[in-house]
């Protein structure tokens, strides 16, 4: 038999009081054996709980709705400070017995606390989604970890072990916390979140992943899914307005001959941005963050129109028949967009905040918890976006657009997998979307793999997570390969950046550090001697400076890596062999298009040095990640060089 544990609130009409009883009942079970996680993560549950411990005691009489439940918690430590001491040795009935009365009543204390909060927070209730996709993913955490068998479990068990040193100095960060604000936690709806960081972060699951620790920790998201994406979106409006500015100024700007443009890539991580409104506001209103956003935006960007005149040469032909030099001005306005990362602006503004440091580095960590479906691509397919949720430009049309999904650049035949199990409602061809497919399952969810070379499937066939269903490719309305993304709850669309795993492999063919070695290494060192150096459109040595075709010739001739006279990018392209993606290592070349207005596809090169990094001429000569949505939209192609 088991006992089954019931909250029973009672009011006392004379008093106006509200009490709480915990009743029992006792109901048969099935035998069940323990699991090694769950024994682990248990073992770090109860350190964690003796860590606030104290401080709840000392303030408990100031907070009726900390006091009850810490009755009860004070009952059933007993129970679980016998059961984390008995030592080695004792038989093994007795242990398992003191370990089944430790989940029974650690089971009653979390219902018990939870249920209460509840009562008291009724506003909770409505936050359904995020309750829902938190238990799904801690059962699917679970369920990889018990398929990998009996030695992985083991091996998990041990993981575990770690895991529980982790979250218990992510407990202590807490508790800091909650020392401050222990008096208000209960009130305004932090106790849930304090709740969640030591109870469902702490007791969570953790797995071995393709030889790796895979933990729910804490730092799920407290606001409605819709407020997050509006806040997002509120953010996307305005880079997509400073886009538009930049494309009008030759039109709102006419009278100049020439127009010089030095533009930093507009964008930003949306996970960055959550992340640090769910620190600072815990339960996240877009309307409320709005004039937050405004002051991050304007402190991102900062657009500069400089007008100035300069003098040229040019050689004309006189009355006589004669070819003479003669000067003439010319009008110009230079347009230049700085960026400052929102990374670095965010870590600013949290320096000194210690409560919302606290939070921000557990987002950090699980950004959200909200993640419902499994990966849909092999790959770190999170530094793959080019284009995210939210208003953008269309690509194609450049019209102002809301793109109700993402755009994840992979190479064409890239394999495709369900994101979750369900139904095939739709597999076809259209227009925009090219080939795609749609899926369905019975909680209303649904998910769109759109743009794809070829369909594994069609529709009416049921189909399991991570089944391959399709191979990435170009089709439909788009620039390049790609596969779009779309998630949708009851109808209504997310942005799926929030609700899919991220996958863990690489597009790239090796993993090498930066540098590589022998004459790769070389190659790096002498590119690394510019590093800093300013851009200068025609440069092509120390002297100079450099701009990015005139760098990438004198690094590769002056290293002795290759022979490559000074030419455009297009000319060192047509020079090179393409290969694929996969097939880059460092040295190899990477070739970009439409980075500015000329006669040629190739508009921008630099030297691949391993590991999504590249060294190129920018403003000024530096490494950069070639997976941002900037690169990645203008990705033209790797290539290899002579010789090599």
């Amino acid at each position: 038999q088991r006992k089954e544990y019931k909250l029973v609130r009672h009011f006392d009409e004379k008093t106006g009081k509200v009490t709480y009883e915990l009743q029992t009942n006792k109901v048969l079970k099935k035998p069940k054996s323990d699991n090694p996680i769950t024994a682990a993560n248990r073992r770090a549950m109860m350190e964690a709980q003796g860590l606030v411990h104290d401080k709840i005691s000392e303030d408990e009489k100031d907070n009726s709705g900390v006091e009850a439940a810490h009755r009860t918690e004070e009952a059933g430590e007993a129970v679980i400070v016998h059961a984390r001491n008995i030592k080695q040795g004792v038989q093994a009935k007795r242990s398992n017995k003191v370990a089944a009365l430790e989940k029974k009543q650690f089971k009653a204390e979390v219902n018990f606390r939870y249920q209460k909060y509840l009562e008291e927070n009724p506003e909770v209730k409505k936050k359904a989604i995020q309750k829902r996709l938190q238990k799904q993913r801690i059962k699917r955490e679970y369920a990889k970890a018990l398929k990998k068998g009996t030695t992985e479990a083991k091996q998990a068990a041990g993981y575990a072990k770690k895991a529980a040193t982790t979250t218990t100095n992510m407990a202590r960060k807490v508790e800091e916390f909650a020392r401050k604000h222990i008096g208000a936690i209960a009130t305004i709806g932090l106790f849930g979140l304090f709740f969640m960081l030591i109870a469902a972060g702490i007791s969570s699951c953790s797995a071995v992943l393709n030889g790796g620790l895979s933990a729910t920790m804490a730092g799920s998201y407290q606001s409605q899914p819709a407020q997050l994406d509006a806040s997002d979106e509120a953010m996307t409006s305005r880079e997509m307005a400073l886009q538009n500015t930049i494309d009008n100024i030759e039109t709102d700007y006419p009278d100049y001959d020439e127009y010089n443009y030095n533009l930093e890539e507009i964008g930003h991580n949306p996970f960055t941005l959550i992340n640090y409104l769910s620190a600072i506001k815990v339960d996240v209103l877009a309307a409320d963050c709005d004039s937050e956003i405004e002051s991050l935006f304007e402190e991102m960007y900062e657009l500069t129109l400089t007008p100035r005149e300069e003098t040229r040469t040019r050689t004309v032909t006189n009355e006589d028949g004669e070819e003479e030099e003669e000067e003439y001005t010319v009008q110009i306005l230079d347009v230049e967009l700085t960026r400052k990362p929102l990374e670095d602006i965010v870590a600013e503004r949290l320096t000194g905040n210690d409560d919302a440091s606290v939070l921000y580095a557990a987002y950090q960590q699980t950004n959200g918890a909200l993640q419902q479906f499994y990966t849909p691509l092999d790959t770190d397919w999170y530094s793959l976006i080019k284009s995210y949720y939210g208003y953008r430009k269309n690509p194609i049309t450049g019209e102002n657009q809301f793109h109700r999904g993402i755009d994840i650049a992979v190479p064409e035949g890239s394999e495709v997998y369900a994101g979750h199990d369900g139904t095939v409602t739709t597999a076809a061809y259209d227009d925009d979307y090219g080939n795609y497919i749609v899926i369905t399952d019975s909680k209303g969810f649904t998910t769109k793999y759109a743009h794809l070379e070829s369909m594994n499937v069609s529709a009416g066939q049921t189909v399991k997570h991570g089944a391959v269903i399709g191979k990435t490719g170009s089709t439909g309305a788009v620039t390049g390969s790609h596969l779009h993304l779309e998630c949708l709850s009851d109808g209504e669309y997310y942005n799926p950046l929030f609700y899919f795993e991220n996958g863990n492999g690489s597009i790239y063919g090796t993993t090498d550090p930066i540098g590589g070695s022998g004459d790769v290494a070389a190659l790096i060192a002498e590119a690394e001697n510019y590093l800093g150096y300013p851009y200068v459109w025609g440069g092509s040595n120390p002297s100079t400076s450099f701009d990015c075709s005139g760098f990438v010739c004198y690094v590769l001739t002056h290293s002795g890596y290759c022979n490559m006279p000074r030419t455009t990018a297009q000319g060192i392209y047509n020079q090179c062999t393409p290969i694929s993606a996969s097939e880059a290592r460092a040295g190899d070349i990477i070739f970009f298009t439409g980075t500015y207005n000329s006669g040629n596809p190739v508009t921008h090169v630099g030297i691949y040095a391993g590991n999504g990094q590249m060294i190129h001429a920018g403003d000024p000569i530096k490494y950069s990640s070639i997976n941002t949505p900037y690169w990645q939209s203008h990705f033209y192609s790797f290539a290899r060089v002579p010789g090599h």
